[in-house]
């Protein structure tokens, strides 16, 4: 499939993660923990997400790596974990009963078209979700609708000013596919338009991994591994000096955070 928002279907998408997840199933829950993204990511999520509120979403959640884990460092929310997929949501369901996580509920559900109901949830968290959907305007607007109004907003999306972009970019020069298919990078600017746009009050921005961009094509070559931690590292040093002005606009991903 092509890169190509006005070609790509909801069930061209759903080809390419049922396959994902079939690579994934398997995998231990320290495997899904400890994978090279999500330790840097999840410090930065969870910062965004006060310990007040007690009803949380992870929406689009995939393997419920986030979910869990906030169902962990917060013991006494209640975190519903949703995804389009039977397949996804089974892998999260099992994480939960090798980890015993108690306080976790899932759900299959289209966030394009939402069945839970209005202002219901004191926070909404979405990992790397809207990237896929070409009407992520329309995602945006569900997640609003069903966040309670004061509630928090959390999206996070591959940012495009990274080295993940320019590979992007050349693979489709070259006439190769992605191995995702559709996937849409967004500035911290356009993405913070969009919330704002569906009448989200973004309230901060930030973002993570520097270097992710390079490391994760150490299967092409292993001087991408090491290319790509050199480049972390020194993006981890400069932060110190610059309030972490290097991964906050050069991360992998973007994160912005919103208020209804």
């Amino acid at each position: 499939m092509m890169n190509n928002p006005k070609k790509c279907t909801q069930k061209d998408i759903n080809k390419i993660w049922i396959k994902k997840w079939e690579i994934v199933r398997g995998l231990s829950s320290r495997e899904i923990f400890n994978s090279r993204l999500f330790p840097e990511a999840f410090p930065v999520i969870k910062k965004y997400i006060p310990n007040k509120f007690k009803n949380l979403l992870d929406a689009g959640g995939g393997t419920g790596k986030f979910g869990l884990k906030l169902a962990q460092e917060f013991p006494e929310s209640f975190i519903t974990i949703s995804d389009i997929l039977d397949e996804s949501l089974s892998i999260a369901r099992e994480l939960a009963v090798e980890t015993g996580i108690k306080n976790v509920w899932f759900k299959k559900d289209d966030i394009l078209a939402s069945a839970f109901p209005d202002n219901h949830f004191d926070v909404v968290f979405s990992d790397a979700m809207i990237q896929y959907l070409p009407d992520y305007r329309k995602a945006i607007r569900e997640i609003r609708r069903i966040t309670n109004p004061g509630g928090r907003i959390v999206i996070t999306a591959v940012n495009f000013w990274n080295f993940h972009t320019l590979y992007k970019w050349l693979l489709a020069l070259a006439g190769k596919e992605y191995q995702y298919g559709y996937e849409k990078s967004f500035s911290k600017r356009e993405l913070t338009e969009a919330m704002e746009k569906e009448g989200i009050r973004v309230i901060a921005t930030d973002g993570f991994y520097v270097g992710y961009g390079i490391f994760r094509l150490r299967s092409h070559h292993q001087i991408f591994r090491f290319l790509g931690r050199l480049v972390n590292r020194l993006s981890k040093i400069l932060d110190k000096f610059t309030d972490r002005f290097f991964s906050r606009n050069f991360g992998f991903d973007i994160v912005v955070v919103g208020q209804k």
